[in-house]
């Protein structure tokens, strides 16, 4: 008498149940996160610093005050400067949480991003800001003179954002269902009889 070990493969209709099964119960959680979740909203602006003609010199005192600049925007001591009108009740500490800044020295741009539940505060702040940028670095010495002064100034003020970037159902449902089909069909392939035997 001998006993021969054999994998025992599911059925093609199993596969398939199980993963129809765990592929809609994944869409299903995910769309009570999605309802559940509060959303947030994304708002941007570009603020542009560059000499008005074509100067190595110009060019390159305009890339540091970019940078400079850039690196300071998302700071408490910056957003101590919005009053508590334009921070519409979001603490110090909130404001640099909710805000994002980067330098483009090639560019020359100063990009003030901000993410925040209210979607009519992220626009604001973001406005606000970059108002506050541009009087700051507009002054007379560097803007004065046609030659070797600069232009500065908000390009596209940001506008009041209509959906929210998290959570995105349009990505999350269909991620959701192919990744639970995938996962079903690999757990009845795992918990499905490892082997039978029969009896010679």
């Amino acid at each position: 008498m001998s006993t021969v070990n054999r994998r025992a493969e599911p059925s093609l209709r199993l596969y398939l149940f199980g993963s129809l099964l765990s592929a809609t119960l994944a869409v299903v959680v995910a769309l009570i996160v999605v309802l559940a979740a509060t959303p947030i909203y994304r708002a941007q602006t570009n603020v542009s610093i560059r000499p008005r003609v074509a100067d190595l010199g110009a060019a390159e005192a305009a890339a540091r005050l970019v940078n400079n600049y850039a690196a300071w925007v998302d700071s408490e001591a910056y957003a101590a400067r919005l009053t508590s009108e334009q921070r519409a009740g979001l603490s110090l500490a909130g404001v640099v949480r909710n805000v994002r800044t980067n330098g483009d020295s090639e560019r020359l741009l100063v990009t003030i991003q901000a993410e925040d539940s209210d979607a009519t505060r992220a626009a604001g702040t973001v406005n606000a800001l970059a108002a506050l940028l541009v009087t700051e670095i507009a002054t007379p010495e560097r803007t004065s003179g046609s030659h070797r002064g600069l232009e500065i100034g908000a390009i596209d003020p940001a506008h009041i954002p209509t959906s929210p970037v998290w959570p995105h159902a349009i990505v999350a449902l269909p991620m959701a269902g192919a990744l639970g089909g995938i996962l079903g069909a690999a757990s009845i392939w795992i918990i499905s009889p490892l082997s039978r035997t029969s009896r010679a």
